[in-house]
């Protein structure tokens, strides 16, 4: 395993209550140790995931998925002993079965799948978590419900225009509607202004996303390339505000790994980062 320089970036974000959030995106399988050393140091209320536990997508030797990415499982049970942690979906989780599904909720996390939850134990204040599904997850599922096959991962990776896919949004048109603190969990940050369902322009306090890896390769501080957004990508990490009054923020990750073996980062180290909700 190759191993990648990861950086911690902490925001501080004002909000009607105090809550220490850490917040790994595309771990895809990568080195847990250094990264729950880390999250452990900095003892976190809640760990919130958007996606991409995964790195790549056909499993190997017979085993599921889950099991050939040998460092989740142990990511997820060190998370768990840390903080209650929460997840959804990203693209590279497309391919899971059921069976891949329930080992990763034997671990003690919690998977949001195109749902919202109340938090628990919140001094009073109304906290609702909410998980998007990535327009990849909702696609194959259509395929393997439409597909003949009794394998647990069916033969096609996944449909040629997949960026074109939208996914499964309507849930948040009451999702914001909702009184209350709201955070959503998002892998793709193209949802935020650049495709559907536009949660810039939604009454969503807090949006945490990844997928983009910092834009790859980073000159002068500006990202070349990131699925979904193409060449010269504007989401990539940092915050970013939405549109309107009651609109929130989006918090972009550069991930903690790498997936493309033929381009790897430049300029453009891992991240891991926390958030301090803060009344003050």
């Amino acid at each position: 395993m190759r191993q990648y320089r990861i950086d911690t970036t902490e925001y501080s974000i004002q909000a009607p209550f105090n809550m220490r959030i850490a917040f790994p995106s595309d771990f895809h399988n990568g080195d847990h140790v250094r990264i729950l050393r880390k999250i452990r140091d900095w003892k976190p209320d809640i760990i919130l995931m958007p996606g991409d536990l995964v790195k790549g997508y056909y499993p190997k030797d017979g085993r599921l998925v889950v099991e050939h990415s040998e460092r989740i499982l142990p990511f997820l049970r060190g998370c768990v002993q840390i903080a209650p942690t929460y997840f959804s979906y990203g693209n590279h989780e497309c391919l899971l079965c059921e069976e891949d599904i329930e080992l990763l909720r034997s671990t003690g996390i919690t998977i949001l799948d195109n749902e919202w939850i109340e938090l628990p134990e919140t001094g009073g204040q109304r906290i609702l978590l909410g998980g998007l599904t990535s327009g990849h997850v909702i696609s194959f599922r259509r395929f393997r419900n439409q597909s003949d096959s009794t394998d647990r991962y069916p033969v096609r990776r996944k449909p040629h225009n997949v960026y074109e896919l939208r996914t499964e949004s309507k849930w948040l048109d009451d999702f914001e509607k909702e009184e209350g603190y709201k955070i959503l969990l998002s892998h793709h940050p193209e949802y935020w202004r650049m495709r559907e369902p536009y949660i810039a322009g939604r009454r969503i306090d807090l949006t945490l996303s990844g997928h983009a890896h910092g834009g790859q390769w980073r000159f002068f501080g500006q990202g070349i390339l990131a699925p979904g957004q193409g060449l010269f990508p504007k989401y990539v990490r940092g915050i970013h505000q939405g549109d309107g009054p009651e609109a929130g923020k989006m918090v972009v990750s550069a991930g903690l790994n790498n997936t493309y073996w033929m381009f790897p980062r430049f300029g453009n180290p891992c991240e891991l980062i926390f958030i301090e909700l803060n009344n003050n």
